[in-house]
This record gives structure tokens, C-alpha cells and sequence, in this order.
């Protein structure tokens, strides 16, 4: 059967979203790649130990790096869970998903994903843990996750966490239900680091305050440093699950044939960080290893968008994408062999987000901001400076007892109760966390690596200004966002819509 042929039979299967197994393949498909994808849930880029991080220990992460390839300018679509976990099913910028562009609202019918383009093509599809969400699947007529088969029904006797999933468990019914030579493709989204936590855990498995790393704009803080040291367990709990999915396929000899990549959806749920667009809440660590495909040991400098990964995983398995996706394969970078910067045009990302937690401003109104990352600079467009960036004080929080009171699109925790008691004592810091911001935010990355100051109302800097003011325009014109299309309106009606849906 020529490829041509084989993709059109495999097509003939996708009149069904979300059906498994139907084509039959011919003998040469069945040795494809199978994919393992694995998310965690709010971690930043640097919280890995193949990122220098003291505090946080990921062997399974670094051993991945080690044996593949590690990147260190990779960004989400947009730092919140349900737009950048669509943005990675369906190879588009989180703006072009409709009502999905937002959490807790509803999938969007007749978006392609890459699980339904390879379970048509006979790949066995199927995930364990948190999936696309939160939001309703259903109301698209879907019967499952857009990500696959929920395999959730095992829970871990020694979870530390009540009713946590036992992944590995669960990886292994998927595989025991997996037809005799078919490849698969497996989501395991880890629901760690993601908030609550146990206050106290991270001091309770041996970590120490004083190794935590604060980031500068957050308080220094025991209160802040504790809180750290419980997101770092979330974080080693993941990365222990990680590390025995990798054991579960080298002791069924799939390891070398599995295209496995490790990254997370957003940011770390502290302020500044998670649904902000500065790196701590959209630079993600992401490492990728698939045997000899992939040249182990190197460090790679390209920017990569999470609407690059569909693209990868449909090159890996031999298929062609959906026409005009913005994303593009990482599969020509991570079979270069090379380290650096490999593709020269791979020298900048566009993300946004339009809001994160449901009525978090009173009218139901969005805060819709876009911005453009280089290897220097970051560029943010934020259209409606007059709103409150992360909700109003009074509005909805989570968890619900959130002594702050509003603000609700940061996350409620020990760190944001103690930055907003001590708002006297930190001023400049409660400002950059929660106050409202300029129409315009320009910064130099290299000398500002955690985006503090802002240089868009410095003269020096408005040649550059209007530089990255017009290459973010005619990226988003030439991926169609309807806000730079003047239709952004229609986001607006979609959170006063669903402003309203339980957490």
C-alpha cells in the first residue's frame, strides 16, 4: 500500500471523533512510533534538576534530557490549563479555539485533535489523569476526552494525596487492553504540582527551607519559602510516576520505540506566575527522547510553541496534519543532531489569554492580553488596561477559602494570603502581583530575566517598541486571532456565557 493510499484509508475513520482501532494496518505501519506524552500540572520551566533547580529533584525528568534532548525556550499557548492543554491536541494558538480558548467553558465541536488522527490510523489511544479541562466534553457529542479512553479507575494505595490516581497502573490496563501489534499513544497528565497541597509536606519529606529559591518577585518569607518546598514535593511526586512509566516500557522493550516528551501546562500557582504571560507563568521545561531517532545529550535553544507538538506526533506516526496549522514539527530539530539554535527561524513564540477563572470581574468581562517572546525581549499588548488583570478584590477565589477575597485568576495559597497581609511591607511586589497594568509592557529579558521592570515608557526603547508592537501584529494577523481581527467581542460573550459554571 503506497502512503498515499494508506492515509486515505486511515482518514476514512475520523467521520467518528474519538474512535479507536478501527483500521487495519499493513504490516510495515505496525512498527511506527508509539507516543507517550506527559504533562504535569503548573510547573515552571526552571523546576527541574536538568535545570539547575536545588530544591526540586526530578531524576526521571533529567534522565529523559539525558538520553533525548532538553530545550530551554519552550512556551504554552497560554498559562492556563484548558486552552494550552487544547493548544497541544490540536496544533492551533489557544485563540483559535472558540469556546475552548478558556477554562471551564465547553469543547468546541469540530476540533481535530492528534488522538483522533491516530487512533483513525489504528494507534491505540488512551490517557491516565487530568486530560483536556476543565470544561465540558460532552456538550461537542464527544464520547470521551478529546485526549482519548479515560484509564482512571486505579488509585494509589500510598498516595500522599486522597483519591490520587495510581498512573502506573493505569498505564498498564491501557496496555493490557492495546490490540496485538498496535501502536499506542498514552496521556499521562499528572494532576501534581497543581494546588492543594499539604501544608507542611515538603518539610516533612526531609526538604529544608533554606534551600528554596525564591524568586525576586516574591516575598522572602519562611511562610513563602514552605509554601515552595510543598510545590517541589507535588513536583518530585510526578516526576516519580514519570520515572516508573519509563521502567513499565524498558521492561516490555518499548522504551527505544516510544517517542516520550515531558513538559507541563502552565506555570508554578504562585503570583506573578500561572495565567500571567511573564516566563514564570509560560516557559515551560520540556525534554523529548526517542531512542536512536534522536541524538541523546543535547541542549536546544530553539523556541518551541506548544502548537508545535501535534504536528510532531503526526510526523512521528507518518501522517499529515490538518491543512494551515499554524504549529510546526519539532521532528527536523530533534533529528539534527545538532545543539544551539537549530532552526533560525525558531527565534520567537506568540501567547496570550483571555481569562482564567470564571467571573473573576464582576461583569463577567475577559482580560485579553497578547504578547511576543525573543530570545532578548518580551513584548505584551494588554487591551484593556482599564480592567483588574487578575479579577476584582470581592470577586470569586479558589479554593473558596481564600482569605485574600478576589483577585481570583491567581491562585489562592500560604503565598498570595502572606504578599496581601504584608501589602504595607510590600508594595512594590503586591503592585506587580495584583495591580493593574500599562496598555504596553516591554522587557529585556537578558538583564531582566524575571520581568520586574518595565522599559515601554522609556524614549530609548520606543524604536524597539514599535518593532515588536508590529512583528506580534502580523503574527497574529497571519494566524487569524479574531482580537487583533477587531472580533474579539465574541470572547467576551463566551466568558459572560459561562461565567457562571461550578470549579
Amino acid at each position: 500500500m503506497k502512503r498515499r493510499d494508506f492515509l486515505k484509508a486511515a482518514a476514512c475513520g475520523l467521520a467518528a471523533l474519538g474512535t479507536q482501532g478501527c483500521v487495519s494496518l499493513p504490516r510495515s505501519a505496525r512498527r511506527r512510533p508509539n507516543i507517550l506524552f506527559c504533562l504535569s500540572d503548573d510547573q515552571t520551566f526552571l523546576h527541574a534538576g536538568a535545570y539547575g533547580c536545588r530544591f526540586v529533584n526530578t531524576p526521571a525528568f533529567d534522565r529523559v534530557a539525558r538520553e533525548g534532548v532538553r530545550f530551554t525556550h519552550a512556551f504554552v499557548s497560554a498559562p492556563s490549563c484548558g486552552p494550552s492543554r487544547a493548544s497541544v491536541l490540536t496544533g492551533l494558538p489557544f485563540y483559535r479555539l472558540r469556546e475552548a480558548a478558556m477554562n471551564h467553558t465547553v469543547w468546541s465541536a469540530g476540533l481535530q485533535t492528534y488522538p483522533d488522527l491516530l487512533a483513525a490510523a489504528g494507534y491505540h489511544v488512551g490517557f491516565t489523569g487530568k486530560g483536556w479541562g476543565p470544561g465540558n466534553w460532552k456538550a461537542a457529542g464527544l464520547k470521551h476526552n478529546p485526549v482519548g479512553v479515560d484509564y482512571n479507575g486505579r488509585k494509589a494505595q500510598d498516595a500522599k494525596v486522597a483519591g490520587a490516581n495510581d498512573y502506573l497502573a493505569n498505564f498498564e490496563d491501557f496496555l493490557a487492553a492495546r490490540p496485538a501489534g498496535a501502536p499506542f499513544c498514552f496521556w499521562y497528565g499528572g494532576q501534581d504540582p497543581h494546588r492543594p497541597y499539604q501544608t507542611g509536606l515538603g518539610r516533612r519529606v526531609g526538604k529544608k527551607l533554606e534551600d528554596a529559591q525564591v524568586p525576586p518577585f516574591l516575598p522572602d518569607a519562611p511562610e513563602v519559602r514552605g509554601d515552595l518546598l510543598d510545590y517541589a514535593a507535588g513536583v518530585e511526586r510526578f516526576d516519580d510516576y514519570l520515572g516508573r512509566l519509563l521502567h513499565k516500557l524498558e521492561d516490555i522493550g518499548e522504551l527505544d520505540n516510544t517517542l516520550v516528551v515531558v513538559t507541563s501546562d502552565n506555570g508554578m500557582p504562585f503570583p506573578r506566575a500561572k495565567a500571567t504571560l511573564y516566563d514564570y507563568g509560560t516557559r515551560m521545561p520540556l525534554a523529548v527522547r526517542w531512542g536512536r531517532q534522536v541524538k541523546a545529550g543535547r541542549l536546544v535553544d530553539d523556541f518551541v510553541s506548544f502548537t508545535d507538538l501535534a504536528p510532531t506526533f503526526l510526523e512521528a506516526a507518518g501522517l499529515d496534519g490538518p491543512p494551515d496549522l499554524p504549529g510546526r514539527s519539532l521532528l527536523p530539530v530533534l533529528r539534527s543532531g545538532k545543539s544551539g539554535q537549530v532552526d533560525a527561524a525558531r527565534d520567537a513564540v506568540v501567547m496570550g489569554l483571555e481569562r482564567h477563572l470564571p467571573g473573576s470581574r464582576k461583569d463577567g468581562s475577559t482580560y485579553p492580553i497578547r504578547a511576543l517572546r525573543t530570545g532578548e525581549h518580551l513584548y505584551v499588548r494588554n487591551y484593556a488596561p482599564d480592567r483588574e488583570p487578575l479579577g476584582e478584590a470581592g470577586g470569586p477565589v479558589w479554593p473558596a477559602d481564600d482569605p485574600t477575597g478576589g483577585w481570583g485568576d491567581c491562585d489562592g495559597s500560604p503565598t498570595k494570603t502572606y504578599l496581601w497581609s504584608h501589602r504595607a511591607q510590600y508594595p512594590e511586589l503586591f503592585n506587580l502581583a495584583f495591580g493593574r497594568r500599562p496598555a504596553e509592557e516591554l522587557y529585556d529579558v537578558r538583564q531582566d530575566p524575571c520581568q520586574m521592570h518595565n522599559l515601554a515608557a522609556d524614549g530609548r526603547y520606543q524604536d524597539l517598541k514599535r518593532q515588536l508592537s508590529a512583528r506580534l501584529e502580523q503574527e497574529l494577523s497571519r494566524t487569524a486571532d479574531p482580537r487583533a481581527a477587531g472580533q474579539g467581542q465574541f470572547f467576551d460573550d463566551v466568558a459572560r456565557r459561562y461565567g457562571g459554571l461550578a470549579l
